[in-house]
């Protein structure tokens, strides 16, 4: 995962999509719970993808709402793990 637009490609890839809706295509900004994209079952699909198409583990402490509020507060937060384990 080397982007945001990484970031967003991958949460687009686990929202299950209203029938008939087209797929839109996810902005740092979009706000995913505000729009009702993501449920807790998404969230836990997006942390296990992230762990292992990526990589990346998310601690139990970040798996909360306001990290999931739209793709570049989760960036933040990854991007604060990568620097943690940089050190």
């Amino acid at each position: 995962m080397h982007s945001v637009e990484d970031l967003c490609a991958l949460i687009s890839s686990k929202i299950t999509w209203g029938r008939g809706e087209e797929p839109q295509r996810l902005l740092p900004d979009t706000p995913l719970l505000e729009l009702g994209l993501l449920d807790s079952l998404t969230i836990m699909q997006i942390v296990t993808a992230l762990d292992s198409e990526a990589g990346l583990s998310l601690p139990d402490t970040e798996i909360i709402a306001a990290n999931f509020r739209n793709p570049g507060a989760l960036w933040a937060v990854l991007e604060n793990i990568g620097a943690g384990a940089a050190r």
